[in-house]
């Protein structure tokens, strides 16, 4: 079904399919090649889901404000704007995006995990990879909004997994981070105490070089800003010419520091 300038196909109310206990899960695909748009619809369609299609910004935000899907399919050059202007928006309302574009610089996929998306890849794209990304990034979505496992903690680091927020020290307002904010904090907590290097945390976020290393700085200290905001003044430094060393005294935990070779090369950023 397309979404294109206008809304006014006749379509299946997803909760009418829910009721009949054989909802498929919804897709929204904006995409503004047609042939790349049928393609990816077609194949989705074959293994299960519904897919809704939208061709611009404006009517790929009226589709995800209307149907609430499951996920978002999201290309970044659009006719009438920029799809990366969307992922706030689509991310505000928890539901999970993943960015398809023939963008390919490094910089474009470190900015899109910025904003929010859960996953990026570069056109062409290998259809089978798309659908096992797609189920891969659903099925942890439904595992973060169980209410028995949506809490999760370091010391005293307390992130709402469903939420996707930092809940403050003092129980007020949470603190939202991105996804590429929550992958980082959860590398850096599981290995507090030892420096974890560049190339790494490369791989982590989704980038194949260190080319972003300036984006990966401004990433990490975005990331120490909220969790200063959230209360918890956390001890997290760059390691110059390594990485990054998250200090775990400082996150209730016991487990001693790595030494460094050189304590001047240890700077707070």
């Amino acid at each position: 079904m397309a979404f294109g300038l206008v809304l006014q196909e006749t379509w299946t109310d997803p909760m009418t399919l829910q009721a009949a206990g054989a909802a498929p899960a919804r897709v929204v695909l904006i995409e503004d090649s047609e042939p790349i748009r049928q393609m990816i619809s077609i194949y989705l369609t074959n293994n299960g889901m519904k897919v809704f299609e939208a061709d611009t910004v404006s009517a790929g935000r009226r589709a995800v404000n209307l149907l609430k899907p499951q996920i978002v399919l999201l290309d970044l050059g659009l006719e009438d704007g920029d799809g990366i202007d969307l992922l706030p928006e689509i991310v505000n309302q928890k539901i999970p995006c993943l960015v398809i574009s023939a963008r390919s610089q490094a910089l474009d996929r470190v900015i899109s995990l910025e904003k929010g998306a859960h996953d990026y890849m570069t056109k062409p794209i290998e259809l089978r990879e798309l659908l096992l990304r797609m189920r891969r990034t659903m099925a942890t979505q439904t595992v973060a909004a169980s209410p028995n496992d949506t809490i999760w903690a370091f010391g005293e680091i307390r992130v709402d997994q469903a939420l996707r927020a930092i809940i403050t020290a003092n129980g007020s307002k949470n603190v939202p981070i991105t996804a590429m904010e929550f992958k980082l904090l959860r590398i850096f907590t599981s290995r507090a105490g030892r420096v974890v290097d560049r190339a790494e945390l490369a791989k982590v976020i989704g980038v194949r070089s260190v080319e972003v290393s300036r984006a990966l700085d401004i990433s990490v200290s975005r990331l120490r800003k909220k969790l200063r905001d959230a209360g918890y003044e956390v001890n997290l430094r760059s390691v110059r010419g390594s990485g990054y060393l998250f200090s775990a005294d400082q996150a209730g935990t016991g487990e001693p520091l790595e030494e460094t070779t050189d304590e001047s090369a240890v700077l707070a950023s």
